[in-house]
């Protein structure tokens, strides 16, 4: 107890009383208003039932950290292990051990959300005072949007955070800190390490009195730490891309023509795939939604959130300006601009050489909202050390109205996309039973798709891991479809056996409704399902009618198949 109370006076000390009460004040309003939602945020995630869609293309593929066994013949997997950053890879392999895979994916958001708060919170605090750093925090905790990024443990989730650190090695003028930060990214999330490198080489051209630590870095040194910083960015990057080479050319809009499965209609939503929106407009939809909350209102009467296709812009631009006001006397402001000027040069140049520099809409998805996050609650913070006790109230009346007017109390499912339904449940344990080495084809759903993380059993084809990144994977895909749907159509149980010989199957997976509507896939499939399927409708569909004599499990629609039997 001695020892809790020395240093409880070391920090009233060093802090100060007055900025020490309201710290802790802060921190009772947020635990108030956003521990519900994240309490349920956590009973959510503790559930097996219930997950990020896109675990089930980058977490099931690491059980084989657990055991090397699993999915022996899975390409997909092989794929996705390829592409896995190797910081990112090194991390769930060390901590496999002691956690396991689905426990780590689970935890790791929330110390990821930890650190991303920790981060903007400080870097508002520098910059606007406790009323910049109360708005960002609550911002934060009110969208979920960083938090829904983060959910799953997946390469994206470390974006926020990591930029975050660098935001906050920029607005303390850590020269050094930003280096490592940028290394360490491209271990996880290379886009943010090159938006953090070029932070870097903004902050290396600056005069020596805004440099902050780097205030005494001759030229010759500075050079030698960006040549260093990218040197090393470069040999981290190295190993996934001399793996992913084996997979073939990357599909830029060159190619399109060829796998019209990265172009419309093709596997990708728009905002993946060509033409990509320039600034100011990619920044909209971020922005959007790192700052409006979602969920509740925090008061009704003042709740504007129905708004905010023009009140987002207008409060963006105003913290934009207000960080420009606030740099015209604090060199700590002129340092955080480096950040979005960074992410307007990566950006552009990721539009010009789409897609040597991957996508655009990368550049802006994490660091919009990281910026935004600072900046829209320091608005005021030009005002936060006034002489006058009413002028230095203003920027908390700022920073309480934005959060009534566009915060919320957030909400437990940020991130949680898929729900199976208990009628499902027995469907997964009985295909959780079968050999380890058992291959299940089914026409790609959200069902079948969640087969491999739920059971550990792979599936010949899944949506969700039909990814027309390079030429080589998608060619492969692209024969696994058409022999799929060739046989789960035919109307001969000839082609249902020399599927299972030729390709491995040893179970199907049949939808019964598959049989009586006609479902459909992307690009450049569904002509060739629609033949298919006129085919068999007009023959009869021999899986179907193998149902009875195959069949080891049914319940629903849902009739699972064991080739082997034929």
């Amino acid at each position: 107890m001695h020892r809790l109370g020395t240093i409880a006076r070391r920090v009233r000390d060093r802090v100060g009383l007055a900025r020490l009460a309201s710290g802790c004040g802060v921190a009772l309003a947020l635990v108030v208003l956003y521990g519900p939602a994240i309490a349920g945020h956590v009973r959510l995630s503790s559930s097996h039932w219930v997950f990020n869609d896109d675990v089930r293309v980058l977490i099931h593929a690491q059980f084989r950290n657990e055991d090397a066994s699993l999915f022996p013949t899975d390409p997909a997997v092989d794929y996705f292990l390829a592409s896995l950053p190797d910081g990112y890879a090194l991390l769930y392999r060390a901590l496999t051990p002691i956690f396991g895979v689905v426990a780590l994916s689970k935890g790791l958001p929330y110390a990821l959300l930890v650190v991303t708060l920790a981060c903007t919170g400080s870097a508002a605090w520098k910059l606007g005072g406790g009323a910049a750093a109360f708005g960002a925090l609550a911002l934060t905790l009110g969208s979920g949007y960083l938090l829904a990024r983060m959910t799953g443990g997946l390469a994206r989730g470390f974006a926020a955070p990591l930029l975050a650190a660098g935001a906050l090695a920029l607005v303390r003028g850590r020269a050094t800190a930003l280096a490592l930060v940028a290394v360490v990214a491209a271990g996880f999330y290379p886009a943010a390490a090159l938006t953090l490198g070029v932070a870097l080489a903004l902050l290396a051209v600056l005069p020596a009195s805004q440099r902050g630590g780097a205030s005494a870095w001759s030229l010759r040194k500075r050079a030698g730490v960006l040549a260093a910083t990218a040197s090393a960015a470069a040999l981290v990057l190295l190993p996934s891309l001399l793996r992913l080479r084996e997979w073939g050319t990357v599909i830029g809009p060159a190619l399109v023509h060829a796998y019209p499965e990265a172009g419309p209609n093709g596997r990708f939503d728009p905002m993946d795939r060509p033409p990509f929106p320039a600034l100011p407009a990619a920044a909209l939809a971020p922005l959007r939604a790192a700052v409006v909350g979602e969920g509740a209102p925090l008061w009704s009467p003042f709740d504007a959130r129905s708004h905010a296709a023009w009140l987002v812009p207008c409060v963006g631009v105003l913290g934009l300006l207000g960080c420009l006001w606030l740099a015209r006397r604090e060199v700590e402001a002129r340092r955080f601009l480096l950040l979005p000027l960074a992410v307007v040069l990566c950006h552009t140049a990721a539009l010009l050489l789409e897609p040597r520099l991957f996508l655009p809409e990368r550049y802006v998805a994490y660091a919009v909202p990281i910026i935004a996050l600072v900046a829209v609650p320091s608005t005021l913070g030009a005002l936060a050390h006034a002489r006058a006790r009413w002028v230095r109230a203003l920027p908390w009346v700022y920073s309480v109205l934005l959060v009534l007017v566009i915060g919320s109390r957030g909400v437990p499912w940020s991130g949680f996309t898929v729900h199976i339904p208990a009628s499902d449940h027995a469907l997964f344990g009985a295909i959780a039973r079968l050999p380890k080495n058992a291959v299940i084809a089914a026409f790609p759903s959200e069902t079948s798709d969640s087969i491999p993380y739920l059971t550990r059993r792979s599936v010949f084809l899944a949506r969700e891991t039909h990814m027309p990144f390079h030429t080589r994977y998608t060619e492969l895909m692209r024969a696994r479809a058409r022999v799929l749907f060739d046989a789960y159509f035919a109307s001969s149980v000839d082609t249902l056996r020399d599927f299972r010989d030729h390709e491995g199957v040893t179970h199907l997976l049949l939808n019964r409704r598959d049989f009586e509507a006609r479902p459909n896939y992307f690009a450049p499939f569904d002509r060739r399902i629609a033949r298919d399927f006129a085919a068999g409708k007009a023959n009869g569909f021999a899986a179907l009618e193998l149902a009875p004599k195959l069949g080891v499990f049914a319940r629903g629609d849902w009739t699972l198949l064991d080739l082997r039997k034929l």
